[in-house]
């Protein structure tokens, strides 16, 4: 398994979707946002990504450099058209505007439709907590993209559809959960590795319990399960949600048949935080929350109680030192991907 350093795999992507035809501002974006899913262990949603990107512009399906225009625009909300340009792009510029409209009305809430797959969806909560907001967004799959099954049911019918809160405190408080009990990323990643998945996150074709993510993908195809495993039904719940907030609020629309499978339907919202209170007084009380939840007593094995956000750090700062593991499956379609837009060779560890 290759180990990378992150400024030179962050480079080589910019560079390969330069090649492909993204403004160089925009290429540099979406390759700091995957080796940041990379750096923080959420490698389903790093280079991972890269091969399917550029096959999705080999297919005329995603467009680097469209236009990302506001179809309406008001003091406090916004709809972006994001022209189908890389999701990143479009993601980042939605919650701006969210920020932007926090920042004069105290709340903005934008939400954005035609955009590419947006990768990890904290990073645009981190964006608005960064301004002094908390900032919440969700995705569905723009209509498509059908992964999970209902409780009870065989087909796939909705996306994982993920919901982000980040509170501008520190350390950072970032909740970044799917609906699903975890992430499609992260069976491509363990297909890719070989590997077997936990019991209980997908079922076959026929609604069993399988650990096989070939099971998944099929033929025929199985799905993920909700989140909650025997109380499934809230994960269910909270996934039609983020379909109202997501889908049905923008034009992207909600999980139907034929809906088309390339990107995300987006819901961004920024809350100002001193517009209630001033910001080092909400950090320190919810701080003092965290506090008071983390402390003994431990359940026996147990040391310590991990915080949303913790995982994250941790991952963060080994990788800046170590460098980015990549499964060889990966490294080789990230390879072939750059020589095929005629880019030399790059060398691992």
């Amino acid at each position: 398994m290759p180990l990378l350093p992150p400024a030179t795999l962050r480079a080589y992507v910019a560079r390969i979707f330069e090649a492909a035809g993204a403004p160089p501002e925009d290429a540099a974006l979406v390759a700091h946002h995957l080796i940041e899913a990379n750096l923080q262990g959420h490698d389903s949603h790093g280079v991972i990504r890269v091969e399917r990107y550029i096959r999705d512009i080999e297919a005329g399906v995603l467009h680097p450099g469209a236009e990302v225009r506001l179809d309406r625009d008001d003091d406090t909300t916004a709809v972006v058209d994001g022209g189908w340009n890389f999701g990143q792009v479009v993601a980042h510029r939605t919650m701006a505007v969210a920020v932007e409209k926090a920042r004069l009305r105290g709340v903005g809430i934008a939400v954005a439709h035609r955009c590419g797959h947006v990768g990890r969806v904290g990073a645009y909560g981190e964006q608005a907590a960064d301004a002094g907001c908390i900032g919440i967004a969700m995705v569905n799959n723009h209509g498509g993209g059908r992964v999970m099954s209902a409780p009870g049911g065989l087909e796939r019918r909705l996306s994982p559809n993920p919901i982000v809160v980040v509170l501008p405190t520190e350390p950072r408080f970032v909740l970044d959960m799917t609906t699903s009990v975890v992430a499609e990323g992260k069976l491509r990643v363990a297909r890719n590795r070989g590997e077997s998945v936990p019991d209980g996150w997908i079922v076959d074709a026929e609604g069993r319990p399988v650990t096989d993510p070939a099971a998944f993908y099929g033929p025929p195809q199985g799905s993920l399960r909700p989140l909650g495993g025997d109380a499934a039904h809230k994960g269910f719940g909270l996934a039609l949600v983020v379909e109202a907030l997501a889908g049905a609020l923008s034009p992207a629309g909600t999980s139907r048949p034929g809906a088309p499978s390339v990107g995300n339907g987006l819901f961004c919202m920024a809350i100002d935080v001193a517009r209630f209170r001033p910001l080092d007084d909400f950090a320190a009380t919810f701080a003092a929350l965290i506090e008071y939840v983390q402390s003994p007593p431990y359940a026996p094995g147990v040391d310590h109680i991990t915080v949303p956000g913790e995982p994250e750090r941790t991952s963060q700062r080994t990788r800046e030192a170590a460098g980015i593991p990549l499964d060889d499956t990966t490294w080789q379609q990230l390879l072939a991907t750059g020589e095929k837009l005629g880019l030399p060779r790059l060398e691992a560890r």
